[in-house]
C-alpha cells in the first residue's frame, strides 16, 4: 500500500506573506492552495508552479508578465488575479478564493445538465471570454477543470494568461503546445495557432460535454483525441441526447466547426445567440448541492514530495452509452483530464512522439521569428508572411521612441522559435501621447483645475499677474498656453489675474486743460477738472494727486485750471 503523507508546503508561509492552509488541487503544471493573505487578512487562493517551470527563467519572465496582464483583467465572471511572486524556488500566483467547486466535480456528481442549466453556465463562461477578449487575452485552455461555480451558482472562469505564458517558447516549454487533448480547437493542433475562435471551439466542446455527459472525441492516447479534433466533426448531441432542444444542439454545431471560417465567429455573437436560446427556455433549476463538504475546504493528501504527482496516462475511452441515457460519472475521468503537450505540424506529418507522464510529446517544424521591432506595419507583415507566418495586429499603443505606424514588439518575439504556420502577433505605436491644453482664460481656479483634469492634465500651481480685461481672481492664463500639446499629468501653472497694472500719474501742470485732459486718459485715467474763477490762461496750475504717485487704471485725477 502506498504511503501518503501531508504536503510540505502545508503550514509553511510563503514570501512571508500567504500562510499555506491546505492543498486543493493538483495537476501536470501546477498545484493550488487555499491561503491566508497574512498583509490583508483575507483567504486567497494560491497556484504554485511545477518546479521544472519555476527553473526556467524565460517561462518565469513570461510568467510575471502575463501575470501582471491578467491582474488588469476585471469581471465578475473572471477569477481575480491579486500577486505573482518567486521566492526560495517557487513561483506562485496569489488569486481571488472562490468557495464553491469545478464544473468538473458538478459533472462528476450529476453526469449531465439540463439544456437550462448547461446555457446558465454557458453564459457565465462566454461572458468572461468576452472580457478576456475585450482586454486583449486569449484563455486557450477551456475545459471544466478552469470554470468554477460558486456555492449560489455564478460562474466563474480562472487562469487567464497561464496557457499564454506556457505557449511561449522557452527551455521548459520550447517546441510544444499547451492544451487539453479533448478540448483543443483543430488549428490549435494543425498549425499551432490560436485566436478568438478557438476559445469559441473550446466553449462549443464545453456545452457538448454538458449536454452529453462526455467529451465528443476519444481515443487509446492523447495524441489520438487531439488529432481527432482535426480529421472529425463534432458528433451531432441529438446522437446521444434526442430530448435536447434544436436550438440548443445547433449552438454545439455551430460553434465547434472545424473550419474557423464556418465557426460562429466570436465570443460575443455566441453569447448573444446562448442568451437568445435561454430565453426560450425554462428558468434553470439549481445544482444539486454537493455531496460533501465542498472540495476546496477538504485537504488532498500529497506523495512525500511537495509537487503532486503527473497526471495518470491516457486510457481507452468506455464505450459510449446507449443513446438517452447517461454515463456513470467515475467512468469519464481517464479520457477528460489528461493534459496533452502536442505539437503542430508533426501531427499531419505522421511522425511519431513518444508518453511520458500522461502527456504526448512530439518534435515539429519551427521557423525563426524575424526581428521586426521598429519597422514600419507594412515591411514587418512582408517580413513575417515571407517567413511562413500568419500576421495580427493585436493591440496599439502610444510610444515616446516608436514612431506612428512602426511595431513596438512581437509575440513570439524576434529571434525565437515558433511553429511554421502559426500567427505572430504585432503591437503597433500610436506615436507619442500627447493632450492639448484647453482654454481656461475666464475661469475661476476651481473650475480651471476640473477642465485640466477632465484633459488628463494637473495643476502645477497659481502665478499672478495684472490684467486690464480679466478681472481680479480669474485665470488669464496658463503655462504652457492653451493649445499646446504636452504629456498625461503634465503639470500645467494657472496665471491669475490681480486685475489692471498701477500706472505712475504723470505731471501735467502748465499744460492745457486739453492736453492734460488726453495725456491722463490715455493711461486710463478718470479726469476732473476744478476751474478757478477766472480762466484766462486755460492752464493746469495743480493736480491732486500729484505726478510720480502710483494709481490704479480706472483711478480718478483732479487737474486745476486757471
Amino acid at each position: 500500500m502506498d504511503t501518503i503523507v501531508a504536503d510540505p508546503l502545508v503550514g509553511r508561509t510563503v514570501d512571508r506573506r500567504y500562510r499555506v492552509d491546505v492543498r486543493i488541487a493538483a495537476g501536470g503544471m501546477a498545484a493550488v492552495y487555499r491561503a491566508t493573505d497574512l498583509r490583508l487578512d483575507r483567504t486567497v487562493a494560491l497556484k504554485v508552479m511545477k518546479p521544472a517551470l519555476a527553473d526556467d527563467p524565460e517561462f518565469v519572465a513570461r510568467f510575471r508578465d502575463e501575470a501582471r496582464a491578467a491582474a488588469r483583467l476585471s469581471d465578475p465572471h473572471v477569477v481575480g488575479v491579486y500577486d505573482q511572486g518567486e521566492t526560495d524556488g517557487l513561483v506562485y500566483l496569489a488569486m481571488e478564493y472562490v468557495p464553491g467547486r469545478t464544473l468538473r466535480d458538478v459533472l462528476d456528481q450529476v453526469g449531465t445538465l439540463s439544456p437550462e442549466q448547461a446555457l446558465h453556465v454557458l453564459g457565465g463562461t462566454l461572458r468572461a471570454l468576452a472580457a478576456a477578449h475585450d482586454a486583449g487575452f486569449l484563455h486557450r485552455d477551456i475545459k471544466p477543470e478552469n470554470v468554477l461555480i460558486t456555492t449560489d451558482d455564478r460562474v466563474k472562469v480562472t487562469d487567464f494568461g497561464l496557457a499564454r505564458a506556457l505557449e511561449t517558447p522557452s527551455p521548459a516549454t520550447r517546441g510544444v503546445l499547451i492544451g487539453t487533448a479533448a478540448y483543443l480547437a483543430p488549428e490549435q493542433v494543425s498549425h499551432g495557432r490560436s485566436d478568438r475562435r478557438s476559445d469559441v471551439y473550446q466553449a462549443g466542446v464545453l456545452l457538448y460535454e454538458m449536454l452529453v455527459g462526455l467529451p465528443p472525441h476519444s481515443g487509446e492516447s492523447a495524441w489520438e483525441v487531439a488529432y481527432r479534433h482535426v480529421e472529425t466533426d463534432v458528433p451531432p448531441v441529438h446522437d446521444r441526447r434526442p430530448d435536447i432542444p434544436a436550438a440548443v444542439a445547433r449552438l454545439v454545431t455551430d460553434a465547434t466547426a472545424r473550419d474557423p471560417e464556418q465557426r460562429i465567429p466570436t465570443v460575443e455573437r455566441f453569447l448573444e445567440r446562448t442568451d437568445a436560446v435561454a430565453a426560450t427556455c425554462p428558468a434553470p433549476t439549481p445544482l444539486p448541492p454537493s455531496p460533501d463538504t465542498p472540495g476546496d475546504t477538504r485537504p488532498i493528501p500529497a506523495p512525500t514530495t511537495a509537487w503532486a504527482p503527473p497526471v495518470s496516462s491516457p486510457t481507452l475511452a468506455d464505450p459510449a452509452p446507449p443513446s438517452g441515457t447517461t454515463r456513470p460519472p467515475s467512468r469519464r475521468r481517464g479520457l477528460v483530464a489528461v493534459t496533452v503537450v502536442v505539437a503542430a505540424l508533426v501531427i499531419l506529418a505522421g511522425l511519431g512522439g513518444w508518453v511520458s507522464g500522461g502527456a504526448v510529446v512530439l518534435p515539429f517544424v519551427g521557423t525563426e521569428v524575424p526581428r521586426v521591432a521598429g519597422s514600419s506595419e507594412t515591411r514587418a507583415t512582408n517580413s513575417l508572411t515571407a517567413a511562413g507566418f500568419a500576421v495580427e495586429i493585436v493591440d496599439r499603443r502610444f510610444s515616446e521612441r516608436v514612431p506612428a505606424g512602426s511595431v513596438i514588439s512581437s509575440d513570439p518575439g524576434g529571434g525565437s522559435e515558433a511553429v511554421t504556420g502559426s500567427t505572430v502577433g504585432l503591437v503597433l505605436s500610436m506615436g507619442p501621447e500627447r493632450f492639448e491644453v484647453p482654454d481656461l482664460r475666464g475661469l475661476s481656479p476651481a473650475d480651471a483645475g476640473a477642465e485640466l483634469r477632465e484633459a488628463a492634465l494637473t495643476v502645477g500651481g497659481e502665478r499672478a499677474e495684472y490684467s486690464s480685461r480679466i478681472p481680479a481672481g480669474m485665470v488669464k492664463g496658463s503655462d504652457p498656453r492653451h493649445g499646446a500639446q504636452v504629456k498625461r499629468d503634465t503639470a500645467v501653472t494657472l496665471i491669475v489675474s490681480r486685475g489692471p497694472a498701477p500706472v505712475d500719474v504723470p505731471d501735467v501742470t502748465g499744460l492745457s486743460r486739453d492736453e492734460a485732459t488726453a495725456t491722463l486718459e490715455a493711461l486710463g485715467l478718470q479726469v476732473l477738472v476744478d476751474e478757478g474763477p477766472v480762466t484766462p490762461l486755460d492752464r493746469v496750475y495743480a493736480q491732486d494727486p500729484p505726478g510720480g504717485t502710483p494709481a490704479f487704471t480706472g483711478g480718478t485725477v483732479t487737474i486745476s485750471v486757471f
